[in-house]
């Protein structure tokens, strides 16, 4: 059993990113915001994660969330790429930490940040 995501399935690059922010659907979540776009040419689905600098300062903060979210969506990944196989599509995927101004982020759990990524998920499904 894998316990990463597959090195295929991740978004990389400034261009790549931007490309899929501003065309794409966004859909929101208390600690989460995603951005969609789907390629109907290639039949693959990207994701990539970001936690913006201005946000969580210190860089052992940022990278532990990326972890937490890298690791919520990799739970779940077989059920949304299921779904665009089903569909026949593809999608580049990317996840923004929004993060929530009454929790600390240093005390995140993954029992925080699953529930949140799983009803967007959901959303997503619907979407595409």
């Amino acid at each position: 059993m894998q316990q990463t995501l597959p090195k295929l399935n991740i978004l990389r690059g400034y261009q790549s990113f931007t490309t899929v922010i501003t065309n794409g659907v966004s859909f929101k979540g208390t600690l989460l915001s995603v951005f969609v776009l789907k390629d109907m040419n290639k039949k693959d689905l990207w994701v990539g994660i970001s936690v913006p600098k201005k946000r969580i300062v210190l860089a052992v903060n940022r990278n532990r969330i990326k972890r937490l979210i890298r690791e919520a969506v990799r739970r779940n990944f077989k059920e949304l790429q299921t779904g665009a196989v089903e569909k026949n599509i593809g999608a580049g995927i990317v996840v923004i930490f929004k993060g929530d101004n009454n929790s600390d982020t240093r005390r995140l759990k993954l029992q925080d940040i699953e529930p949140v990524w799983i009803k967007i998920q959901q959303q997503i499904l619907q979407a595409i």
